[in-house]
């Protein structure tokens, strides 16, 4: 009598093995994005040069740099950690991308803005 073991692996299991690796990478890519947005902002809005176009951002500015770096690193972590264990989603991946795609760009307008100001 012979023994058999089978192993099943979960669904999960199974579509995560099909998400590109890309994608961990993109997220890891926005949280840096993020923090160049918020270091460019606060140069800019501490020089005088630019506001926040964001109210809620702008309230934490207003009240403290600090609060600002921390609510906005909190806030776009928190999304972006939710896309990431959403990954086997389109919508989610698609999120990832989007957000990527416009971070990319608010960060070259700043770098932009940054060597037009020197």
């Amino acid at each position: 009598m012979t023994a058999s073991v089978t192993f099943h692996t979960s669904t999960t299991t199974r579509a995560l093995a099909l998400v590109p690796k890309w994608v961990t990478a993109a997220a890891g890519a926005i949280l840096v994005l993020n923090l160049l947005d918020a270091i460019f902002t606060l140069q800019f809005v501490s020089a005088g040069v630019a506001t926040e176009a964001n109210p809620l951002m702008d309230y934490l500015l207003s009240h403290n740099p600090l609060l600002f770096m921390v609510g906005k690193l909190a806030l776009v972590s928190i999304g972006i950690l939710l896309l990431w264990h959403l990954r086997t989603k389109r919508l989610a991946i698609a999120g990832i991308v989007t957000s990527l795609a416009i971070y990319t760009l608010i960060v070259a307008y700043h770098v932009a803005m940054h060597f037009m100001l020197a």
